[in-house]
């Protein structure tokens, strides 16, 4: 009856040992794993974060572009001063200014700075269109 106990008790001892290793290993199993899923999410957050710099990178420069652009184009301010009066014994030649005009709003159009409803734009449609009038 002893040896029985004591085969019984060692036979206890054994699959508490056995169990023992198994909680070891599934909470080891366990922790890897969260470190993982950690170390993902630190990298997917550090992608996303290097992704949207370079986008406010584009946007930065692109933004100091159009302000370079801006800054050079006014060039049609002087149109407005410059534009030689109409008179009627000596009128320019139409078709050649309306070129000019023409060839200056499309330019200042492709560069993207400005739109149809700018200021500057509406002005150069307002003169081709009284030029094509006193046509």
């Amino acid at each position: 009856a002893v040896v029985s106990t004591q085969s019984t008790g060692e036979r206890r001892v054994a699959s508490l040992a056995k169990a023992k290793m198994h909680y070891k290993e599934s909470w080891t199993k366990a922790l890897k794993e969260l470190i993982n899923v950690r170390e993902k999410a630190q990298q997917d957050a550090k992608h996303r974060l290097l992704h949207e710099q370079t986008l406010m990178e584009h946007a930065r420069l692109r933004y100091q572009e159009e302000s370079k652009l801006k800054e050079k184009i006014p060039v049609v301010e002087p149109v407005k001063e410059t534009a030689p009066a109409v008179d009627e014994n000596r009128r320019p030649d139409n078709k050649i200014m309306m070129a000019r005009l023409i060839d200056e709003r499309d330019t200042l159009l492709r560069t993207g700075v400005y739109t149809k409803e700018d200021a500057v734009i509406v002005e150069l449609n307002s003169k081709i269109k009284s030029i094509q009038c006193s046509t």
